[in-house]
């Protein structure tokens, strides 16, 4: 293989931290997937190739509010 010149600097998954927007840019990623997908095993092919998981969209759910 011809050495192009370019080195690798990071792993792709690297290049982005886990931050809250990019954690919540997945679960809806994640989400418009399995909206739009035709049946489970399309679901799970498009969230695969696209290096997403299933749990990603599981949006938590804040608790209750204090009195105070």
């Amino acid at each position: 293989m011809r050495d192009n010149g370019f080195a690798v600097t990071a792993a792709p998954r690297d290049i982005f931290e886990e931050t809250a927007a990019v954690l919540d840019q997945r679960r809806r990623a994640v989400r418009a997937v399995a909206s739009s997908a035709a049946d489970a095993d399309d679901c799970a092919l498009l969230l695969d190739a696209l290096g997403l998981k299933p749990a990603e969209g599981v949006a938590t759910v804040p608790g209750p509010r204090s009195a105070e």
